[in-house]
């Protein structure tokens, strides 16, 4: 998401160019080595409930699918981000059959092609699925599938490097903003002027002043907004957003589903996709809130797997009853605890300082749209491509949650 509003901030800049506008990417993880983008299984979908995760999924799969146009840099090869048009398999139980049905018809008024079918044309169409208890399935036909995370990453990297936009390795821990040269009362409000940036392995840290300041901090978004010298009584109400980890498990089942499998949504909250052509599935779920794994490193616990995860896929898909498990890792949801959407836009308080967090697992998806839609503001003072103000910090003032019912 970061590189995403570096990438268009230049790309938008218009009339500034003459000036050289100046946009710096501060990257304390370098390597990606716990970036959620990496670590993520790459899905791209239209299935969501709440409008402005459809539009934003409708702009990135179209970003995404002339990707050379935007994120080509001349005398480099071909970005090849690996696509597969799997599409996603959503299974819902009588409980949930008319909230899926009233989704789907959203999902196409937005545009979206997606089909639903009865329990008889599922088993016809996928006969490997276990059809008991779904009452119905939503399946999409295009725009959905998965992707080469890193690649894009890389490609969003290349081609804003390429434009001007310079990066370093550190970690923002402090802030110097206006309200520190301010004498009492507290005023109501406050600009960034510098932002600390600390070195790795050294004590030392580095001033940049800055105009305009994007959190895309990713998991740590809301930590960020607690650092030292943000005054405390504007940063309210705090950004309700935490590293939140998730397992993925890799197995290789060679009488599995095949080059039919999508990527598919049990009605138990378990999913998996298709890994290549040889047999070889990615899968997990996210616990329950009150069991949520300890996020202070990414271990990650076999057992859930045993457990949890595998009696749910070998009920759905008979044939995984003799799965073998291959690996696993953990990564991390920049998982917003009010209601699990991104939080886009300028701070009601601190007024050069804009958000693009919060996403709670679709973030790569909505990287390009999200991107261009900070960028929009940040420049133009308004949205243009899509109108996401509804995911702005009013929300969050306010005490009312869009709810997003597609969180896997």
């Amino acid at each position: 998401v970061g590189w995403s509003v570096a990438y268009w901030l230049k790309v938008l800049e218009g009339w500034r160019r003459q000036h050289g506008m100046k946009v710096l990417v501060v990257e304390r993880d370098p390597m990606y080595s716990r970036a959620s983008t990496v670590l993520s299984v790459g899905g791209i979908r239209q299935q969501f409930s709440l409008r402005e995760n459809i539009q934003m999924s409708r702009f990135s799969a179209s970003f995404l699918r002339n990707i050379n146009e935007h994120l080509g840099v001349p005398g480099e090869p071909p970005i090849d981000i690996q696509f597969q048009p799997s599409g996603y398999l959503f299974l819902a139980s009588p409980q949930s059959a008319a909230t899926l049905e009233a989704t789907v018809q959203l999902q196409r008024d937005e545009g979206a092609q997606v089909t639903l079918l009865s329990p008889t044309q599922l088993k016809a169409k996928f006969p490997w699925i276990n059809t008991e208890d779904v009452a119905v399935a939503s399946y999409g036909l295009e725009d959905e599938g998965w992707f080469d995370p890193w690649t894009l990453l890389n490609a969003f990297r290349r081609k804003a490097t390429s434009l001007g936009v310079q990066s370093c390795s550190g970690e923002v821990r402090a802030f110097v903003t206006s309200a520190n040269y301010m004498m009492p009362p507290a005023p109501s409000s406050a600009r960034i002027r510098y932002v600390h940036v600390y070195m790795p392995d050294s004590l030392e840290y580095q001033p940049v002043a800055c105009a305009i300041v994007v959190n895309a901090a990713g998991a740590w978004a809301g930590k960020l907004l607690e650092a030292e010298g943000l005054p405390r009584g504007l940063c309210r109400p705090p950004l309700p957003i935490q590293p939140r980890k998730r397992y993925v498990f890799s197995w290789h089942c060679p009488n599995g589903p095949g080059l039919s499998c999508p990527f598919l949504i049990d009605t138990s909250g378990a999913y998996f996709r298709r890994d290549g052509f040889a047999g070889n599935y990615l899968g997990g779920m996210s616990p329950p809130e009150e069991e949520e794994p300890d996020a202070g490193d990414l271990s990650v616990d076999h057992e859930y797997f045993q457990e949890r995860v595998w009696p749910r896929l070998a009920r759905r898909v008979p044939a995984f009853e003799s799965l073998r498990v291959q690996g696993s890792w953990a990564g991390y949801y920049d998982y917003n605890t009010f209601d699990q959407n991104g939080v886009l836009g300028p701070h009601p308080q601190l007024e050069n300082l804009f958000s693009a967090a919060g996403f709670s697992g679709h973030g790569l998806q909505h990287a390009p749209a999200a991107g261009r839609a900070v960028a929009e503001l940040v420049i133009k003072g308004r949205y243009e491509s899509l109108d996401l103000r509804r995911l702005g910090w009013a929300r969050l003032l306010q005490g009312e949650p869009l709810q997003e019912h597609g969180v896997v």
